[in-house]
């Protein structure tokens, strides 16, 4: 209770707030902030020339753009109000890192507490069935993330902006044999390779989960009212086997229907005592609260009369028609 008190309840704006924030440290913080600016052309980088002035060397750069060596979105610190900066941990850093743990702690604080002793779990259409195969599946889809990755030059990118050595280019992995980068071109290996690992990773998954195909084409209720009470009744007592209080609240829902067929049926017989006993008035207005589709007891009476209706009719197997 006192954690509730201090981490109050994130609401749907702070999580997804706190997400675009988590997305955008992780890219932040791993330097990739300049290479996201450039491509989508919304920087520049700066290029700065050597200008010999009296005998001395002077650097000059453009104005405006991505300074050299800056790789990562900051506070501005001085009154030039430069945003970008080397890749260190800054204020920025803390401040988000602060925000993220504090909502964590908060979704761990309020997260729901599901309790068995009120009512049943619903079906799922999705379920899982071998934790193995769903394991297998997250690293087969790893190792070919990575392997794309790879073909498409990002881990020279990164090898380039953590400044290692020279720049390079291409696929790491063994070439001629050494281990480094080369230069890369498609081929009928490489995407074979791919299709093989995102294959594998469908079937890891087929076999890993199963599909409940009883809710997507459900068997057709053909049961009349009176049935489905009785059935209502049968369930209850199995329900009540594992949770008490749900069977009880399935019987109670079959005794109250059944109720209501009585009460239908109830003032069937006042309308036909009061049509023998010669007050129309009365027999009408019952017959017409059973009837008419605005009255209270027309959707009972409708069940009663088409269950009624159907008993002694048993369905032909061969031509599926009703004798």
């Amino acid at each position: 209770m006192v954690l509730k008190r201090i981490f109050k309840k994130p609401t749907r704006m702070g999580l997804f707030g706190a997400t675009i924030l988590a997305v955008f440290q992780s890219i932040n913080g791993s330097g990739f902030s300049d290479n996201v600016a450039l491509r989508a052309g919304l920087q520049e980088r700066q290029i700065c020339h050597n200008i010999n002035s009296g005998g001395e060397s002077i650097k000059q750069c453009t104005s405006g753009g991505i300074p050299e060596g800056k790789e990562k979105l900051v506070f501005p610190e001085d009154l030039t109000f430069e945003i970008w900066g080397s890749l260190e941990v800054g204020t920025i850093d803390y401040a988000i890192v602060a925000f993220l743990a504090y909502t964590l702690t908060a979704l761990w604080v309020h997260r729901p507490i599901a309790n068995s002793s009120l009512g049943s779990k619903k079906r799922k259409l999705v379920a899982l069935k071998s934790i193995r195969w769903i394991r297998i599946a997250v690293l087969s889809l790893f190792l070919a993330i990575l392997s794309t990755a790879n073909k498409m030059g990002r881990f020279a990118e990164i090898y380039n902006s953590w400044g290692f050595g020279t720049k390079t280019e291409g696929s790491l992995g063994w070439h001629d044999g050494s281990f480094g980068f080369e230069p890369f071109e498609w081929g009928v290996l490489d995407v074979a390779e791919l299709l093989a690992l995102y294959s594998f990773f469908v079937y890891a998954i087929s076999k890993g989960l199963e599909v409940d195909r009883a809710i997507l084409n459900p068997i057709p209720d053909n049961r009349n009212y009176i049935e489905k009470i009785w059935g209502g009744i049968g369930e209850a007592e199995r329900a009540q086997r594992n949770d008490i209080e749900a069977g009880a609240a399935k019987a109670n829902d079959s005794f109250t229907n059944l109720v209501k067929l009585l009460g239908a049926s109830a003032s069937l017989n006042v309308a036909a005592s009061s049509l023998d006993e010669g007050n129309v008035k009365v027999a009408f207005n019952k017959w017409k609260n059973l009837t008419h589709k605005k009255g209270k007891q027309n959707k009972d009476w409708k069940a009663l009369s088409e269950s009624l209706d159907q008993v002694g009719r048993f369905p032909d197997e061969e031509s599926g028609e009703e004798e």
